[in-house]
């Protein structure tokens, strides 16, 4: 088996015709071919002097109202320090053919979990892309979520990596030997694992961490496993369960836990909620937005989210959209109460 590339455009346009438009939809990272492509994709916000003009109707697919529809993951402290967690374990794990250790990211819906993970697979690659230069042949990260069960209640494993590398299937023959080749010789460092909540205690689990230790200990990567409340999963697969502990004794293992959260109305996540918000706001590209506008906001925000990440980012993008569609091209206190985001709509 080989890896083969999946041109993603050329597979649409033989699906809907070349050139034609499409609707906007996900960047799915499900292949290879997708992950390079988001890790070499810069959001940078753009140039209002290049829009068309405030005059001009505006169309659905407008390149910066579909801008506005995500924008780019702000780099929150949290992201700062997830890093210098992960490129320490990375930097420890590097030569070690075996005692390796993962991380482990966890929180409550909304915080950030699956952005945090991803960021940290995209940085790494664009790290080690500037550290050597880019190479075709090399597959430092590989980004899967937990697939769904199949017939038994299996998991197939196997298939998610294999589908992820483009690998050729050859029938139902076992891809596991071709896989840990191609990792081993392609450089894979960091395996994301989204979704670790869809695990069921057990026989799942079991043979979910058999399979993963299996190519940990093939080809030397270092695993981040992401989901709520995934160290209640991960860390009894990961530790020694054999040995009595002492009393009072910490009865979790060794894999640094990552912890998101919600930010709370005390007065440092306050000054956290803020500059998060003032990172937005100088991403903003509206024809009538005044930088601090959208930072002067932050405790209307801040109410309005409960201080999840995710609320605050729906706010802001639905916002600046609406702002678009009714060429107002500002957010206001006024524009935002107009949002139907974590209200009932009586119709």
């Amino acid at each position: 088996m080989t890896p083969r590339k999946i041109d993603e455009g050329l597979v649409r346009d033989l699906v809907d015709g070349p050139g034609r438009r499409r609707p906007p939809e996900p960047e799915w990272k499900d292949t290879l071919t997708n992950w390079r492509a988001s890790v070499d994709r810069v959001l940078d916000p753009p140039d209002l002097a290049d829009c068309a003009p405030l005059e001009v109707e505006l169309a659905v697919d407008d390149p910066r109202f579909l801008y506005h529809g995500s924008m780019r993951p702000v780099r929150t402290p949290a992201i700062s320090t997830a890093l210098k967690v992960v490129r320490l374990q990375l930097q420890a794990n590097a030569q070690r053919e075996t005692g390796r250790i993962g991380v482990i990211i966890q929180g409550p819906r909304g915080t950030g979990k699956t952005t945090l993970m991803q960021y940290i697979g995209r940085y790494h690659e664009r790290r080690l892309n500037d550290l050597y230069e880019r190479d075709e042949n090399r597959i430092p990260v590989i980004a899967l979520s937990v697939p769904a069960q199949g017939r038994g209640g299996n998991r197939n494993w196997a298939t998610s990596f294999a589908y992820f590398l483009g690998l050729e299937r050859d029938g139902g023959s076992d891809p596991t030997r071709s896989i840990c080749h191609v990792m081993r010789h392609s450089g894979t460092k960091l395996v994301l694992i989204d979704g670790i909540e869809r695990l069921q205690h057990g026989a799942d689990t079991r043979a979910t961490f058999a399979f993963l230790e299996h190519i940990s200990d093939e080809t030397g990567a270092t695993f981040i496993y992401c989901g709520r409340g995934s160290r209640a999963i991960v860390d009894p697969m990961t530790r020694d369960e054999e040995t009595r502990r002492e009393e009072n004794e910490d009865p979790f293992g060794d894999h640094p836990v990552l912890q998101t959260s919600r930010l709370g109305y005390d007065t440092a996540s306050k000054d956290t909620f803020r500059r998060i918000v003032d990172e937005f706001d100088k991403d903003l590209r509206l024809f009538h937005h005044q930088r601090g506008d959208l930072t002067d906001l932050s405790p209307v925000l801040h109410l309005r989210s409960k201080g999840y990440l995710r609320t605050l980012s729906q706010l802001v993008c639905q916002a600046a959209q609406q702002a678009m569609l009714t060429k107002e091209e500002r957010i206001t206190r006024e524009l935002l109460d107009t949002l139907a985001v974590g209200r009932v709509v009586r119709i």
